[in-house]
């Protein structure tokens, strides 16, 4: 299917309606009479230079061979599935991505949660994955925002250890905080505590004004789950483009030439580059 993680999406933090731009978008593309689209494919044979690429894909039991001028790699990303905190042992306990598809199916019972806590840096910035995944902290807010929406008498605890919403996103974190939802500060090297207590979920971090613990029984845990490369080592090496440690295709120059690489007439784009919002992926790919 086309879409992505996007299909995963209801609305950006400045509210566009995801499903709806998507849908269009896709029609757009399945109804073009200058767009062949190949879904179930994949690519078996990559060779040529700038202008005379020519490219073997798989499909359907068959094979199609292409000649093209250019390539565009947008092979995307995923969600990190945690191992930490209860994670799939109990409902409660869901992924930002999740969070969005319960509130869309169940809106009711959400505006009737008393507390709710998300935990940031969930497989990033740790040992196995250092790097930042750089789309979760506007994630936490954009969702803390719409809880506070269906009810605002909500208690919304965001346990973070740096709050990343660079440039106009710092709008959004200040107009949670207006809004009473507590950011609280935690060490790497003291991470909340998730336990269950009978039938309740629990819990506890460390206040990081008062240096005490600080114990809570939400009603949901929401996990801002890191961003993860695609696993594209067979096909980065087919097309012979660099990746960095965590998987991701490295740009020619991340100033002078953002969205091709260093090999002529390849260009790059989205998730396959880095963590990157909605809007940063459609500006990469207008640029691309």
């Amino acid at each position: 299917e086309l879409g992505g993680v996007a299909r995963r999406l209801h609305h950006t933090i400045e509210g566009l309606d995801v499903p709806t731009y998507l849908a269009d978008l896709v029609k757009r593309v399945q109804s073009h009479p200058k767009i062949e689209l190949l879904t179930g494919a994949e690519v078996a044979g990559f060779s040529g230079y700038k202008g005379n690429f020519k490219t073997t894909v798989k499909m359907n039991g068959g094979q199609k061979e292409i000649d093209h001028g250019v390539v565009v790699v947008a092979t995307g990303g995923q969600e990190y599935k945690p191992k930490e905190f209860l994670y799939g042992q109990d409902p409660r306990v869901m992924t930002q991505l999740e969070l969005g598809d319960f509130i869309a199916q169940n809106r009711d019972e959400v505006a009737k949660w008393d507390q709710a806590v998300f935990i940031q840096c969930v497989g990033s910035r740790n040992e196995e994955n250092p790097n930042c995944s750089r789309i979760c902290c506007q994630g936490a807010v954009k969702y803390a925002l719409q809880l506070k929406e269906l009810n605002p008498k909500m208690d919304i605890f965001i346990l973070y250890r740096d709050m990343r919403t660079y440039g106009v996103l710092e709008d959004y974190y200040r107009k949670a905080r207006d809004l009473g939802v507590i950011f609280a500060r935690f060490d790497p090297e003291r991470q909340p505590e998730v336990t269950k207590e009978g039938d309740q979920l629990s819990v506890t971090f460390i206040d990081h004004v008062l240096q005490l613990p600080v114990k809570v029984r939400p009603n949901a845990l929401i996990l801002s789950a890191g961003v993860l490369a695609n696993d594209t080592e067979q096909f980065a090496t087919m097309l012979k483009i660099p990746r960095n440690a965590f998987g991701y295709f490295i740009e020619a120059h991340a100033k002078l030439r953002p969205v091709d690489f260093a090999s002529e007439g390849i260009f790059l784009c989205g998730l396959a580059h880095a963590p990157k919002l909605i809007s940063e992926s459609i500006a990469q790919a207008m640029a691309a």
